[in-house]
């Protein structure tokens, strides 16, 4: 049986009646699948699209051109030509060359499928590029889904060449006499794949003849097995893990009785949905995470994306901590003013100096020429400080906590009155040396903190 009905049909790849965008460069793959759908089309009853894309990086770029339209011409293909100078997108992108060509590549094959609501899009990866992707996730570091490959089928993508070799399709494209375009940039060993392509995979050949095989193999094995480890994973998550989607908590006592395995799996997925996004999580963070699960009560740890995880008692609990506006409360003359977010009220009067001021624990003077700015009441920012001492010496809001030892989930809950990044009063707390009353002070402004439940 010919080798890419075979395999997609093992897939379930194509259909009875599929309507099918082909990603088509005019290169040897791309041709040499071109024609096996041809050669199945009638007996499937499949509908074909031609998508090409130029890229207006080679100087053989408008012959590529010229060959993909002769080729569709003369098969009787529709085809949706695209050009694009990828490498000035790439630099408006930040991308590499590599990385452009691919987004662009990929964003007009959904178009086109979209826009004629087709079926699938069919691509020419083959076995060899199989291979060389698990080398290359392999060099990298990938975990155990990377080690699966190219998927067969994906995001209504098919690749019925997977079971077939590079070797294969050109032996048989030769046979047919069948000419394709060559495009010079896969022979550049700058482009880590094509290092993979000509330096890696020949000397692995050397010690195998079949070792292409072996991995592409390897690659669908992983993929079989990942299937059965989802399905480990998910009835694991269901008996340990109990989410609203804004708290993840996961029973100790219960993940500890199954495979160390399974348990990072566990703690991985947590945290990635606590995240919303995987980039940066790595398997540090996993194994910090496990060692929370060994702490005392009350142990906290930070994470990417504002994340934080606590041990509190039989669980670990993960959670996001939310960013809040922080609204600020313009203070403007004499009056109570509510401040919402700490529960509270603030008095402020303005006196004369005189001899004696009331300096009780929430009640403060300060010299009120001395301010810059309109105050108000907030939270803390980043930059926010306070002077010290008389010599003038800054101190950090943020250190001033940390000394203290104020949780950082209660941080964002203390009111401060500021002066823009200058802080007169962390209410309950210090206050900064540089607004004290003097010998010279003439006007006074008096503040008074008043919690809600006291009013």
């Amino acid at each position: 049986m010919d080798k890419m009905k075979e395999y997609s049909q093992k897939h379930n790849l194509i259909n009875k009646g599929d309507r099918i965008v082909v990603a088509f460069s005019g290169g040897p793959d791309s041709v040499y699948l071109m024609l096996k759908l041809l050669a199945i089309q009638q007996e499937m009853e499949l509908t074909l699209v031609a998508v090409y894309i130029n890229h207006k990086l080679l100087k053989e770029a408008d012959e590529h051109a010229k060959f993909v339209r002769r080729f569709c011409d003369q098969y009787d293909i529709s085809l949706y030509y695209f050009e694009k100078d990828i490498a000035s997108y790439a630099k408006k992108e930040k991308l590499s060359i590599e990385e452009a060509g691919r987004k662009f590549r990929y964003q007009k094959f959904y178009e086109v499928l979209e826009q004629l609501h087709y079926d699938s899009i069919a691509v020419a990866h083959h076995q060899d590029d199989q291979a060389e992707t698990v080398l290359y996730r392999m060099a990298r570091g990938t975990g155990w889904k990377g080690m699966a490959g190219i998927r067969p089928k994906q995001n209504k993508i098919i690749r019925p060449l997977l079971g077939v070799s590079k070797q294969e399709i050109l032996a048989e494209l030769e046979q047919m006499k069948q000419s394709y375009n060559v495009d010079p940039s896969n022979q550049d060993t700058v482009y880590a794949r094509n290092q993979i392509r000509h330096l890696v995979l020949p000397d692995l050949s050397v010690v195998n003849q079949q070792a292409r095989e072996h991995i592409a193999k390897l690659a669908e094995q992983m993929e079989e097995l990942g299937d059965y480890i989802e399905l480990e994973i998910e009835q694991l998550w269901n008996h340990c893990v109990v989410s609203d989607k804004k708290q993840w908590k996961i029973n100790i006592p219960q993940i500890k009785n199954s495979a160390l395995f399974l348990q990072k799996e566990i703690l991985k997925r947590a945290l990635a949905e606590a995240s919303g996004l995987e980039k940066d999580l790595s398997r540090t963070h996993v194994n910090q995470l496990l060692l929370l699960m060994t702490a005392q009560t009350g142990k906290r740890m930070d994470f990417p994306y504002n994340v934080w995880a606590v041990r509190q008692y039989d669980w670990l609990v993960l959670q996001k901590q939310q960013k809040k506006e922080n609204i600020k409360i313009p203070i403007q003359g004499e009056g109570r003013y509510e401040i919402p977010f700490a529960d509270g009220f603030i008095d402020v009067k303005i006196l004369q100096k005189k001899e004696e001021f009331s300096q009780k624990l929430y009640t403060k003077t300060f010299d009120y020429d001395k301010i810059k700015e309109s105050i108000v009441v907030r939270s803390y920012e980043k930059d926010d400080y306070f002077i010290m001492n008389r010599q003038g010496q800054h101190k950090r809001i943020n250190r001033y906590f940390i000394d203290q030892k104020i949780p950082g989930d209660q941080r964002g809950k203390i009111p401060l009155v500021a002066d823009g990044s200058h802080i007169i009063w962390i209410i309950g707390g210090r206050i900064s040396e540089a607004y004290k009353v003097t010998k010279e002070t003439t006007r006074v402004m008096q503040l008074t903190w008043v919690q809600m439940e006291e009013v």
